[in-house]
């Protein structure tokens, strides 16, 4: 498999006034190390992140072709949104490592999946690509089922 973890994020009623929009944890696969970090200094003990805008400290590259980002205390990936053919889709890495990670949102920006690929930070383009034409469907819904729903 190439997809190792999986984290399934909303944006909960609770946390509704954030100014930026906030993402928590309702399913995952639970063994990625920094987010279950994370997750294990949180007052909710679950993980949890912000999708803001581009921060000031993003070298120039990163700002420019970047969409948003993904943050918690620091930042965590970028998002780089390739298509607007499906702008629902996106990749990243997680920052100090060498994992890519990609992005799924619903259509409404309410919720968003989190597929971790580890090691394959130099392949998110291309894993992107695998993404957008459907070919890790079968990966991913596994991931899927075999993810732990949270409760409160």
């Amino acid at each position: 498999m190439i997809l190792t973890d999986y984290y399934k994020m909303e944006r909960l009623s609770e946390f509704a006034e954030h100014k930026t929009p906030r993402f928590d944890t309702v399913a995952s696969t639970g063994g990625y190390p920094l987010f279950e970090n994370i997750a294990s200094r949180s007052k909710v003990k679950r993980f949890f992140c912000y999708y803001n805008g581009i921060p000031d400290s993003f070298i120039k590259k990163a700002k420019v072709k970047a969409e948003r980002a993904i943050s918690n205390t620091g930042n965590i990936s970028s998002v780089f949104i390739p298509t607007t053919n499906k702008p629902w889709y996106g990749h990243g890495d997680v920052k100090g490592s060498t994992d890519a990670i990609l992005f799924v949102f619903s259509l409404d920006y309410q919720s968003m999946e989190l597929f971790i690929a580890r090691g394959r930070k130099y392949n998110q383009k291309q894993l992107y690509n695998l993404l957008y034409d459907g070919e890790l469907n079968i990966e991913m819904d596994r991931l899927r089922e075999t993810a732990k729903i949270l409760t409160e």
